[in-house]
C-alpha cells in the first residue's frame, strides 16, 4: 500500500516537474542565455518538437549555425508543413554561404504559403546572391505590384544594377524610392553615389540637401555631399562638410583624400600634406593621391619628398615589363591557335622589348616565318638576329644528347640548329640565284 502511495505521488509530481523545467528553458531563450537553455534541454529524455526548435535556436544564437541547421533540417522532415522549419534552415544556409539550399528552403516555404512575404523577402535576396537577376527582377516586381515599400523597390534596384550598365535606367530605379521615401538615407546615398559616378555633381549636390533637411548628422550623405562639392571644384564647400567629419574621428581614405585636395585648391599646402599623408597610410599606391602629395609638397619645406613622390606616381603608372611581355606572350598564343600568323610575329617582336633576355622568341618568330609564311627573307633575318646573341663560349659547342640519343632542348643546341638552319637556307639561296641568273642568260 505504501509503494502504490508513493508511485501515485510521484505520478503527481511529474507533471509538475516537467512543467518547471519547460518554464525554465523557455526563461533560458527569452534571457539569451543560450548555453543554460541547451544544458537543461540536454537533461530532457526525448526532445519533443517545440523543444527541438528551442535548441535550434539557442544554437543558432551561439553562433553554432552548422549543428542549428542539423536540427532544423530534421524539423523539416518532422515538421514538414509548417514554414518556420524551413526558414530556420533556409537562414542557417544563409550564414553559412550555401545560398542554393537556402534558395530551396524559401522556395517550400513559398510552395507552402504563396503569400508569406518574408519568404518572398529573402527567396529575392537568395537570387541576388547567386546573380540571377532576371529572375530576381521578375520576383520583386511582382512583389511590387502588391507591395511598393522601400525594401522590395531595393531590392527591384538591386535586381536592375545586375541587369543593365545604362546609368540612367539605375538612377531611375533609385529616384523612385528617393521620390517615394525621402528619409531613405539608402536610396539618397545610392542615388548620390549613382550621380557622382557619372559626373552630375550638382544633382547628387542636390539630392544630399534633400536628405539633410531631414537628418543633418547621416555621416554617410556628409561624405557624399563634400565629394561632390569637391569634384565640383567647390572647395570651401566641400571643406564645410569634411572638417567636422575629420574632427569626430572619421579619417577614412576618401575623407583626407578628398579634404586633402579641397586644401591644396585653396592654396593650403600644409594642411593638404597633412590629410593627404594620412591618406596614404591607407593606400600608399593610389597614383592619384601621390600626384596631390607631391605637387603639396613641392609648396613646403618638403620638396624633395615631393620629387620622390611624384617618381612613384610614374612608376606605378605604367606596368612593369614582365607584365606587359606576359601580356604580348598570350596574345602571341592567340594569334598562333587563330592561324594569324603576321600578328603572332608582331606580338612576340613585342614581347621581345619587353623581355629582352628572351632570344628564343627570334627563333618563334623565324619557325613562324619559314613554315607559316613561306618566307624565306623575313626567316633568314629573324635567325640572323638570333645569332646575333649567341655568347661567344657557348659557340662549337658538341651537342648535348640524351641516354636514347635524342637532342637535348637547351639554348645552346636551339643556337647550332638556328645555325645550321640559316646556312642551309643560305645554300638553297645562292642554288636559286645562279638557277635564276642562268635563265636570264639564255
Amino acid at each position: 500500500m505504501k509503494k502504490v502511495l508513493i508511485y501515485l505521488l510521484l505520478s503527481a509530481f511529474t507533471p509538475f516537474l516537467k512543467a518547471q523545467q519547460v518554464q525554465s528553458i523557455q526563461e533560458a531563450m527569452a534571457n539569451y542565455d543560450y548555453e543554460n537553455a541547451l544544458t537543461l534541454i540536454a537533461h530532457e529524455d526525448s526532445l519533443t518538437v517545440p523543444l527541438l526548435y528551442q535548441k535550434g535556436r539557442a544554437l543558432k544564437g551561439l553562433g553554432r549555425n552548422a549543428e542549428a541547421l542539423d536540427v532544423f533540417r530534421l524539423l523539416t522532415v518532422q515538421d514538414s508543413l509548417n514554414p518556420r522549419a524551413y526558414i530556420e534552415a533556409g537562414e542557417c544556409y544563409k550564414t553559412l554561404g550555401k545560398f542554393q539550399p537556402a534558395l530551396q528552403c524559401y522556395r517550400r516555404v513559398l510552395d507552402l504559403k504563396p503569400d508569406h512575404k518574408y519568404a518572398h523577402i529573402q527567396y529575392i535576396g537568395q537570387l541576388l546572391n547567386l546573380q540571377k537577376y532576371q529572375e530576381a527582377l521578375g520576383e520583386s516586381t511582382s512583389l511590387a505590384e502588391q507591395d511598393s515599400s522601400a525594401t522590395i523597390l531595393h531590392l527591384k534596384a538591386q535586381s536592375m544594377e545586375g541587369l543593365y550598365t545604362d546609368p540612367n535606367i539605375l538612377i531611375g530605379a533609385y529616384m523612385e524610392i528617393n521620390d517615394r521615401y525621402p528619409d531613405d538615407y539608402l536610396a539618397a546615398s545610392k542615388l548620390a553615389s549613382l550621380y557622382i559616378q557619372n559626373n552630375y555633381y550638382d544633382y547628387a549636390i542636390e539630392t544630399c540637401e534633400d536628405y539633410r533637411k531631414t537628418d543633418t548628422t547621416n555621416v554617410t550623405i556628409n561624405r557624399l555631399e563634400a565629394q561632390a562639392y569637391c569634384l565640383n571644384k567647390e572647395y570651401a564647400k566641400a571643406l564645410e562638410r569634411y572638417l567636422p567629419l575629420l574632427a569626430q574621428g572619421d579619417s577614412s581614405f576618401y575623407n583626407c583624400y578628398y579634404a586633402g585636395i579641397s586644401h591644396y585648391a585653396l592654396n593650403q599646402p600644409y594642411e593638404a600634406h597633412d590629410l593627404l599623408q594620412a591618406a596614404r597610410k591607407l593606400a600608399p599606391e593610389h597614383v592619384d593621391l601621390l600626384y596631390y602629395l607631391g605637387k603639396a609638397c613641392s609648396k613646403t619645406l618638403w620638396k624633395e619628398k615631393g620629387v620622390e613622390y611624384l617618381e612613384d606616381a610614374i612608376s606605378l603608372a605604367f606596368p612593369k615589363d614582365s607584365v606587359v611581355a606576359r601580356l604580348y606572350d598570350g596574345l602571341a598564343d592567340c594569334c598562333r591557335e587563330a592561324g594569324e600568323t603576321r600578328k603572332q610575329i608582331k606580338a612576340l617582336m613585342q614581347q621581345y622589348k619587353y623581355a629582352p633576355q628572351a632570344h628564343n622568341l627570334l627563333y618563334k618568330a623565324a619557325f613562324a616565318s619559314y613554315y607559316h609564311l613561306k618566307d624565306m627573307n623575313e626567316t633568314e633575318k629573324y635567325l640572323e638576329a638570333y645569332l646575333k646573341t649567341r655568347p661567344q663560349d657557348s659557340k662549337n659547342k658538341p651537342q648535348e644528347m640524351t641516354e636514347d640519343g635524342d637532342i637535348v632542348i637547351n639554348e645552346d643546341n636551339r643556337y647550332n640548329a638556328a645555325e645550321a638552319w640559316l646556312n642551309d637556307l643560305r645554300k638553297r639561296k645562292k642554288v636559286e640565284n645562279f638557277f635564276q641568273g642562268s635563265q636570264k642568260g639564255k
